[in-house]
């Protein structure tokens, strides 16, 4: 049976959660800090607050609470499991990045987008080919419109969006020791490190809309923003947390703010 400890530290998780799904992030902060506070070894507290460091981008103070779930309880899946993608990003690191000749480190995109849309045009030309093959019989498909129709739809519209696709895709991320520059097939944007005004990893104010980004704000004259999608399930970056390193090593100060506090651009603003 779970004795009254556990029964109390379970009721304030479950109440710190329901802080968390209305966006009450800084009350659940303080909240998680009171209750380890009391019970330290709180695993599910350590839990939870692993989950909003990785919200909020926060991936060395996320890994220092896996330690301590890890030393509390070296079989918990969900601890082996962080520790794992650890290593996968390790590796990650050695296929996904190189050393610059100057000196610095390019990141070299993984082109996830462009995979998972050229995954669809490729069940758009099979099921095409099926349709015209098991159709041919049917009197709709005796017509040359239908068929067009069918061929634009599953054929060219999602090779229009494989073009556009590997057009806008982000390419590499350099970082020297002089400057940071983002390329995409067609532009590059460089920004020495005395040209910007700020680098954040900025978060949704609500945890369950899953947004995280990598903003570069250089001056106004310098050029635009640049943001990178940073979520874990999405970003182009495959090594996130050396990137992170890297741009620490010279430019020293990330910033985690709320993306919605930044009052960004739209027009402006690159988007990756």
């Amino acid at each position: 049976m779970r004795n009254s400890a556990d029964t109390y530290g379970m009721r304030h998780v479950n109440a710190i959660e329901k802080l968390i799904e209305n966006g009450h992030v800084d009350e659940a902060h303080e909240s998680l800090e009171e209750l380890l506070a009391i019970g330290p070894n709180n695993v599910q507290a350590l839990k939870l607050l692993a989950a909003l460091y990785v919200h909020e981008g926060r991936f060395e103070d996320e890994e220092k609470v896996w330690r301590r779930v890890f030393e509390i309880d070296n079989e918990d899946i969900d601890a082996i499991e962080y520790f794992q993608k650890v290593q996968l990003e390790d590796r990650e690191h050695y296929y996904f990045t190189d050393v610059l000749p100057g000196g610095g480190r390019r990141f070299i995109a993984y082109p996830r987008s462009l995979v998972n849309i050229s995954m669809i045009g490729l069940v758009g030309c099979v099921g095409f080919l099926l349709l015209t093959r098991f159709s041919s019989e049917q009197e709709m498909m005796k017509s040359p419109l239908a068929v067009m129709t069918c061929f634009l739809v599953l054929v060219i519209s999602p090779w229009v969006g494989i073009i556009y696709t590997w057009a806008k895709s982000l390419r590499t991320v350099n970082v020297t020791s002089s400057c940071i520059e983002i390329k995409t097939r067609f532009k590059s944007f460089r920004y020495d490190w005395d040209q910007l005004k700020k680098i954040s990893l900025a978060h949704s104010q609500n945890p369950s809309d899953e947004v995280l980004r990598l903003v570069i704000v250089p001056s106004p004259e310098k050029g635009p923003p640049v943001t990178i999608d940073f979520n874990e399930d999405t970003s182009s970056i495959r090594a996130r947390r050396y990137l992170i390193n890297e741009i620490r090593d010279f430019h020293s100060k990330i910033d985690y703010d709320i993306l919605e506090d930044l009052n960004l651009n739209k027009k402006t603003t690159v988007n990756l």
